[in-house]
């Protein structure tokens, strides 16, 4: 579905960067609100009929890969959309 989607959108988090405001407490943080953004653009799917589904399951390096994200930075959602 991630690759007949015409759209997905990935959340990610650069841990060191909030835990270095945080402290561990970052962590919890960080997720927090990659749940509220999944959540956001779950609801707006709805919105406009648009389908959608959280994906957690993937390999990190490969979506850094395609992504060409820093090191440091951590894949947490894939959310494709598309209409069904």
């Amino acid at each position: 579905m991630i690759r007949s989607a015409p759209v997905s959108f990935v959340i990610s988090a650069v841990y060191p960067r909030i835990t270095g405001k945080y402290g561990s407490r970052g962590l919890r943080y960080a997720h927090m609100e990659a749940g509220h953004a999944a959540q956001n653009i779950c609801l707006l799917g709805v919105e406009l009929r648009i389908g959608t589904c959280t994906v957690g399951a993937f390999e990190d390096e490969e979506v850094r890969k395609v992504l060409k994200l820093p090191a440091n930075e951590d894949p947490l959602y894939i959310l494709p959309l598309g209409y069904v």
